[in-house]
């Protein structure tokens, strides 16, 4: 692992722990029922089923770079520039017909005039030009060049330059990254590999592994809720005695608790469990419509299942809850993921970390889990 690569351990993100250290590798159930008893809820991590339809999602490091494949094996590879203020990230979807697509950018090339480019050994890579935010800036080469992948790979000095500013980026372990999704992908010795191109066409590519596919259960009316008043038996669980007990204002915190409907007999209760800075610790519960025999729900993940997300909220309206457990307070680093109300539990809808701080805008973040509605 790279001493220039800032890791967060942070405790309000330990129910969204990242699992992308070198060489690890995991795998969830696209459904895997996540409304347990009190008792298993709390248990250690869920072993993931096995799908050969559905290959695990997979985080690798390679010296300065890193790359994920995700579940439909939707690869990225990226590396960090100097102290961590850019970024260079090659993205490629799964299937034959499939193409690379560059961006690169960050923060620090404020001061210099002109677009943004790159320069590789003394060759010059200039794409679309967009800001990130009000400083920062992004380049994107949506057709980007055999030339610009090459160097990419083979290359020995990488620097994002504007004017006469400069960001240096290290291209140590591109090569490696770029092969491993070229093997993950199958598609060593074709005409679309990424670094070990031959005169294979691209039809020999196997085509993208199909998406789980999630069922959303119906809308149902959030008239008739209660006041945001947690039952007795829900104030008696043990799990909710100890957030009260993390997030103690008072006696109580109701005011901050959140009720929704997900059918007429069934309500979901959000339980706040934790506060830092930036992140928010929410757990969630299941109970009938009087508030009796609370269920903790167990979230499904990419890497394993929690019960606490991180500044999270359901939405009654597409029936989806959403979560992100930032880095760090800028939000460049860190988890975020939506899960979908079957009817019968929360299924993994969406996933994507980024787990280095490196300025990459949420946007560009890598799939770890995706699925279809």
């Amino acid at each position: 692992m790279s001493p220039r690569r800032l890791r967060f351990v942070a405790l309000a993100l330990l129910p969204l722990a990242m699992a992308a250290c070198k060489g690890q590798e995991a795998a969830a159930p696209p459904e895997a029922p996540a409304v347990q008893p009190p008792a298993a809820a709390a248990s250690a991590v869920v072993p993931a089923a096995q799908n050969d339809a559905h290959p695990p999602s997979v985080t690798r490091e390679f010296r300065d770079w890193t790359a994920t494949c995700d579940n439909t094996n939707h690869c990225v590879a990226f590396g960090s520039a100097e102290e961590n203020m850019g970024f260079v990230m090659v993205s490629l979807a799964p299937g034959p017909d499939a193409r690379p697509v560059v961006h690169m950018g960050g923060w620090g090339l404020e001061a210099g005039q002109g677009d943004v480019y790159a320069e590789i050994d003394g060759r010059r890579y200039a794409g679309k030009n967009s800001k990130m935010d009000e400083e920062g800036d992004v380049i994107a080469f949506r057709t980007p060049s055999a030339e610009l992948l090459r160097d990419l790979g083979a290359g020995s000095f990488m620097a994002l330059r504007r004017g006469d500013e400069k960001m240096k980026v290290s291209l140590g372990g591109a090569a490696a990254a770029f092969l491993w999704i070229d093997e993950r992908q199958g598609r060593l010795g074709t005409t679309t590999a990424l670094i070990r191109r031959g005169d294979r066409s691209a039809s020999s590519v196997p085509v993208a592994p199909a998406a789980p596919r999630v069922t959303l259960a119906a809308a149902v009316p959030q008239n008739g809720l209660p006041q945001d008043d947690l039952s007795p038996a829900l104030l008696a669980h043990p799990k909710v005695k100890e957030c009260l007990a993390a997030t103690r204002i008072g006696e109580r915190f109701e005011p901050n608790v959140e009720v929704a409907r997900l059918a007429s007999d069934k309500l979901l209760w959000s339980v706040p469990c934790g506060e830092g800075a930036y992140n928010f610790t929410q757990v969630y519960f299941i109970t009938p419509a009087d508030g009796t025999a609370p269920q903790l729900i167990d979230f499904p993940t990419a890497m394993s299942r929690h019960d606490e997300l991180v500044n999270s909220r359901y939405d009654p309206k597409t029936r989806t809850l959403f979560a992100l457990g930032k880095g760090r307070g800028i939000g460049d680093c860190g988890r975020m993921g939506v899960w979908a109300w079957t009817g019968e539990r929360f299924a993994l809808l969406e996933e994507k970390e980024m787990p280095s701080c490196t300025a990459i805008p949420q946007d560009l973040w890598p799939s770890t889990w995706r699925a279809v509605t």
